[in-house]
């Protein structure tokens, strides 16, 4: 069988998973068609907010049923508080997840809850009681780290919220003052607190000894898994401390299933005891059935560079050309390249902080971040390395001679043909492709579209560097590979590259689950939490370039998309 018979088939087969995934997640997402799903505009003020509103069919205004809204952390999503909305919303109730300012697609900043501490869950909770098939006296809010602050305060300028969920949020010194009240045995209604035991903001022995005990009305240590009050007064309490860290708090099993416990518990409408039969979950099998989907994407795009590259007339380049005196041993590059991009984290983390551009909390560090790796790993490849080597880059050659516009019209050919694949789910079903996180989002306003170009110098500095060490230092992409070698040099790449990054984590969180010993305390440790998303990112971005430069002998090709696709996921993914 030819080759490019072979790509054919094998495009169809990823095309094929891939909306075979899509197919199985939005099925589920909408609990086999017993629950309407929908992307909803709220105005809040001059701004509007973006929430995920999940409704069973049989909600009306015969039937309303009580609702929730749900607030994540700071950096996060409406979708990523969509597994708990899911769940709550297959037993009978209304499930609105929320994009807080400045988040998603939502207006305004972060900077925008000085003002207003709830940062939109009170227009949440108003647009849902003017909501015919919703309970408007039935009203919840659950709410992960920034988005517990947001919760308290909006409990605390609401009497009619019927109960509240706290996660790793809403307490200690960030949730104190007049806006968010004083907790107390019977402020707020049936209070539930989830703090993971790894969660490295909290000090959980602090927390049930010292902050806790006045608002679960006890002059003891407050014991996990015990509720204190009573439901029937509205005065019920429960501290839940699973074994999760606080990136994850929102997508673990238990935190679910307390959650949905405690509000069928709180509102016990008639339609939930009906639906308590239904108690599995479903939500993990919905991200499995994304995160399949989303590696087949990947592979159909990788394979669809073929006839673009056809087309373009796109040939292989030649690179740095005398590759006998440009090789270093792959652990070599990856120890210089690791170690740079871990120096480099924390203080342009600070950097980012003091110099908001692109202006995107957290973005604007990821933006500096990899532009001083690029650099600093360019200094090193020019003027360190060719000391205690025989490493001698011809950058002239990679970058200059090996640069083709071709190859920059393959790629924006590819990353529409992405977008446009992307806002056709977000529209039509309300889905995106996401690890835990959403990685793409469609740029829905002009700030989201700005802030993508001013990202895109800062990424293609730090792959164009990264493509000379991973690729053009060494010749293990060579396009004479089979499928094997080829797939385990690739492996070699991604783990090369993810090694450092997994290293930090495993320092951090090995030691806390075997001694309950904490490497990297308070704000570093936060840091590190980020960590679990990045390393993701990067098996993806290291696969692209690894795949790219395989086929083009060039840098530029994979320098270029990864640099807009990271623009595109950066641009979408931080908050203003």
């Amino acid at each position: 069988m030819d080759s490019a018979k072979t790509r054919f088939l094998t495009t169809m087969a990823l095309a094929s998973i891939f909306l075979l995934g899509i197919f199985i997640s939005v099925t589920l997402d909408s609990d086999f068609g017993r629950l309407e799903v929908k992307t909803v505009l709220i105005v809040d003020g001059s701004r509007e907010l973006s929430g995920l509103l999940y409704r069973p069919t049989f909600a009306s205004a015969i039937n309303p049923s009580p609702a929730i809204v749900l607030a994540h952390g700071i950096g996060g999503s409406k979708e990523m508080m969509s597994g708990i909305g899911l769940e709550l919303a297959r037993r009978g109730f209304v499930a609105l997840c929320l994009d807080l300012l400045g988040h998603g697609g939502s207006g305004g900043s972060v900077r925008d809850g000085t003002n207003e501490p709830s940062f939109g869950v009170s227009s949440a909770v108003e647009y849902l009681r003017s909501q015919s098939f919703v309970n408007a006296s039935a009203i919840g809010l659950v709410g992960h780290s920034l988005g517990g602050g947001a919760v308290r305060a909006t409990f605390a300028a609401d009497g009619g919220i019927g109960a509240s969920v706290l996660i790793a949020g809403g307490l200690g010194e960030m949730s104190e003052g007049p806006a968010y009240g004083v907790l107390n045995s019977t402020f707020p209604k049936n209070l539930l607190v989830i703090v993971g035991k790894y969660d490295v903001l909290f000090n959980l022995a602090q927390l049930e000894v010292e902050e806790l005990p006045s608002a679960f009305g006890t002059h003891e240590e407050v014991v996990p898994g015990v509720v204190y009050g009573s439901f029937s007064s509205q005065t019920a309490r429960k501290l839940v401390t699973p074994a999760t860290t606080h990136l994850f708090e929102p997508v673990d099993s238990l935190v679910v299933s307390e959650i949905v416990a405690w509000m069928e518990n709180v509102f016990k409408p008639e339609e939930v005891l009906v639906a308590r039969v239904n108690v599995n979950q479903t939500y993990l099998e919905r991200e499995a059935a994304i995160l399949v989907s989303l590696v087949a994407f990947f592979g159909v795009v990788f394979l669809a560079f073929f006839p673009l590259a056809h087309a373009a007339r796109l040939r292989p380049e030649k690179g740095m050309g005398k590759r006998e005196h440009a090789v270093l041993r792959d652990w070599k590059i990856f120890v210089v390249w690791g170690v740079l991009g871990l120096a480099l984290f924390l203080p342009m983390f600070f950097v980012g902080f003091a110099i908001l551009f692109p202006p995107l909390i957290f973005g604007a560090s990821i933006a500096w971040w990899a532009l001083s790796v690029g650099v600093v790993g360019l200094l090193v490849l020019v003027g360190f390395l060719p000391r205690f080597s025989r490493v001698k880059a011809n950058l002239k050659a990679a970058l200059v001679e090996a640069f083709d516009g071709k190859c920059l019209f393959v790629t924006l050919v590819l990353l529409t043909l992405m977008f446009v694949v992307v806002s056709l789910l977000e529209g039509a079903f309300s889905i995106n492709l996401r690890i835990v996180s959403p990685l793409f989002h469609g740029l829905t306003s002009t700030r989201r579209i700005l802030a993508f170009f001013a990202f895109l110098p800062f990424f293609l500095v730090y792959f164009l560097v990264e493509g000379l060490y991973f690729h053009e230092l060494h010749d293990w992409t060579g396009q004479n590979q089979g499928f094997l070698s080829g797939l385990l040099s690739c492996g070699r790449s991604v783990l090369g590259k993810v090694a450092p990054f997994v290293t930090v984590i495993c320092l951090q969180y090995v030691p806390i689950v075997l001694f309950n010993l904490w490497i990297f305390p308070s704000f570093v440790g936060f840091l590190v939490e980020f960590l679990w998303l990045i390393a993701p990112i990067f098996i993806i971005t290291t696969t692209c370039s690894w795949w790219f430069y395989r086929n083009t002998k060039s840098v530029w090709s994979g320098a270029v998309f990864n640099a807009l696709m990271m623009a595109w996921v950066a641009s979408t993914v931080f908050p203003f």
